[in-house]
């Protein structure tokens, strides 16, 4: 038998089952007949289908399920071969799966730089270190750092290193934001509204953050401040009142449940109602309010965000998410700021203090090695995509990985120089994308 030919699209259909023990490949299609009856789909032996010496393919390269490849050593019939050896698979059972057939070099299967024993399954790795610059207790989802600080840099995606319960002794908590997190509003907003309600992570702290919305950019506060003014009548509200009227009610977005705050004399007094000009209180003022006095509500279960200076210039709906940021030490990677914040996807299970060490990791995808028959029409094609894919015509060992930056490296190793490759199988190098 040859050692390759120039077909990477030999014929083949249906599926096929592989009893390692004897080494036999049986062939089905999946219709109208049970694994091993005669005629069920493939035609191993006929011409222009498998032969031996053949690479025989099981599963998909690149999706699905990739099981590793053998060569044929013999075909009992057109249901029925015999592979050669069974070094170059993953030892998972092959029952009803896809296959391909391929004219690629015969030593390829028999070589760990270019079958599925090369291959490796994704891992976290250590990216690099940090020092906190706050603290962040157990129950947390941030962890506040100087981002602009850490080299490499980190990512969304990569893991922040907390707590105990893996087999390493940490846990690893996935960062969903740099320097920004999102907010799901709990009020609906219109345009000129003064303040809108939103659920912010508790990183959070009152005037020293901004808010991406249209062009006003408000402040998170505490407290949104509302002057009383009795129907514009200039009416003073005497002491033991319950109710109290606030101009322009309906753009504060009050609660029931937001505290009181008259002047410096009452912080304690609870929201009963609300109406259209007024609210209840769960008990009487102690004190006249004069007109003009200053009232503020604030919120012991939410944060009000006030419009600093202008009032809010877009729409919001209930569950909108806002996304927002740190106000101070703005950069260019943060034109908002926000170098000091990073937001993890769940709560971590050990307390962090300011200026502790602290580890990032991040996903490696494994090595992937494969030979592709490359046409001459696919190599052309690729010099004019990017780098990464340009290649001679021929057989061709690829290899891909991430490195421990993210960034994807291709190697590629022309093993037979030839013309008149035929490819065709799935998948194909360079990808159709670049083609």
């Amino acid at each position: 038998m040859a050692l390759w030919g120039n077909n990477d699209n030999v014929g083949s259909g249906g599926t096929v089952s592989l009893d390692y023990s004897t080494r036999i490949v049986t062939g089905f299609n999946g219709v109208g007949g049970a694994v091993g009856e005669a005629g069920s789909g493939t035609t191993f032996g006929q011409t222009g289908f498998a032969k031996t010496g053949d690479t025989i393919s099981f599963g998909e390269h690149g999706s699905g399920t990739y099981f590793g490849e053998a060569i044929i050593a013999g075909i009992g019939s057109t249901t029925q071969i015999t592979i050669a050896s069974t070094v170059a698979l993953s030892g998972d059972a092959i029952a009803g799966v896809e296959y391909t057939i391929s004219e690629k070099p015969t030593w390829c299967p028999g070589d760990s730089n270019w079958n599925i024993n090369r291959d490796s399954a994704p891992t976290i790795n250590k990216l690099t270190e940090g020092t906190s610059t706050g603290t962040s207790g157990i129950g947390s989802d941030f962890v506040q750092i100087d981002v602009s600080a850490i080299s490499p840099p980190v990512q969304v995606g990569d893991y922040f290193v907390n707590g105990l319960g893996l087999t390493d002794g940490t846990e690893n908590f996935e960062i969903k934001a740099i320097g920004y997190s999102t907010a799901v509003a709990i009020a609906t907003c219109i345009t000129d509204d003064k303040v809108f309600r939103a659920e912010p992570p508790d990183w959070i702290t009152p005037g020293t953050t901004t808010v991406g919305l249209g062009t006003t950019r408000p402040i998170v506060n505490q407290v949104g401040f509302v002057t009383a003014d009795v129907g514009g009548s200039g009416v003073a509200i005497p002491k033991g009142s319950l109710v109290v009227p606030v101009k322009e009610i309906l753009t504060y977005h009050l609660m029931v449940g937001d505290v009181v705050n008259i002047g410096a004399a009452i912080t304690d007094v609870a929201i009963a109602s609300i109406a259209h000009t007024t609210v209840s209180l769960a008990s009487t003022t102690p004190v006249n309010i004069n007109v003009g006095t200053m009232i503020s509500f604030s919120s012991s279960t939410f944060n009000v965000f006030a419009s600093a200076g202008a009032n809010n210039d877009e729409a919001i709906a209930i569950g909108d998410s806002i996304t927002y940021g740190e106000g101070q030490n703005a950069s260019a990677q943060f034109p908002a700021g926000g170098n000091d914040v990073i937001q993890l996807d769940s709560a971590i299970t050990a307390a962090i203090t300011s200026g502790l060490a602290v580890t990032f990791r991040r996903s490696v995808n494994g090595y992937d090695a494969y030979v592709y028959g490359v046409s001459g029409i696919g190599a052309s094609s690729a010099l004019a995509s990017s780098k990464q894919y340009i290649t001679d015509a021929g057989w061709v060992g690829v290899t891909t990985y991430l490195d421990n930056l993210g960034n994807l490296r291709v190697k590629k190793e022309t093993l037979v120089a030839m013309s008149g490759i035929t490819t065709g199988n799935a998948p194909a190098y360079p990808p159709e994308y670049d083609a």
